[in-house]
């Protein structure tokens, strides 16, 4: 009996040598990053942090909500086999302390998308470095232009906070000899067409969430002449 208690008793402290629990305090906002590649990361602090940190992991029970600020209790627990390219910890959620809504200027957020070129660079998780397509927003009319991969396209959009509802989304019917830009091109216009996203700005970003999942991410680029 002695052993046992000596064995259930070093295999408790192991466990909790690789696991812990502290509080997270996450920014209502992501920002981009990059990891394996481009995509968007929560914006954290620690309990001794003096500025905000990326937060390159996912949090186990955690939905997140963009335009609250969250203080979070998290458990941390290292990996036994750590696969490749991923965290060595995984964390899991054990309770929302606060959750506060941080009220922001949507006016000033549309404001900002309208006054650039924003070129597709991920979708569906998927980093596309030569995607030709890409979309401007002209804000004082609730309109859209652009190229969804192959096509010139163009539509309206309706914003409801951090949601914005794509509407009448159409194009040219140019024949597009590859493929690939076409299944491209497809699946784009899939995803918004009378589609409603949430969404949210990083500063070099602005990027579309379906159900909480990250499907479409744009990369900051200057407006050309005729789109001014």
């Amino acid at each position: 009996m002695k052993y046992i208690i000596t064995f259930i008793l070093l295999i408790g402290s192991s466990y909790l040598a690789k696991a812990n629990v502290f509080t997270l305090t996450v920014k209502e906002e992501l920002a981009s990053c990059t990891g394996v590649g481009p995509r968007t990361c929560y914006q954290v602090k620690y309990s001794n942090s003096k500025d905000w940190e990326f937060f390159y992991s996912e949090i186990e029970g955690f939905k997140y909500e963009v335009g609250y600020r969250y203080v979070l209790k998290v458990k941390r627990t290292k990996r036994i086999n750590v696969p490749a390219d991923a965290s060595a910890y995984t964390y899991k959620l054990v309770r929302i302390v606060k959750k506060t809504l941080v009220t922001k200027s949507v006016n000033n957020t549309l404001s900002y998308i309208g006054k650039h070129k924003w070129k597709l660079i991920q979708m569906n998780g998927t980093n596309l470095p030569n995607a030709t397509a890409y979309v401007v927003f002209q804000v004082n009319k609730n309109s859209l232009s652009g190229n969804s991969g192959c096509n010139g396209m163009f539509g309206s959009f309706e914003v409801n906070g951090n949601s914005m509802t794509f509407k009448n989304v159409g194009g040219t019917l140019m024949y597009c000899e590859e493929d690939n830009k076409s299944k491209l091109e497809g699946e784009f216009l899939k995803l918004i067409s009378g589609q409603t996203l949430t969404y949210d700005v990083a500063d070099q970003t602005l990027n579309f969430y379906k159900d909480g999942k990250l499907v479409l991410m744009f990369g900051r680029a200057p407006l050309d002449k005729n789109n001014k």
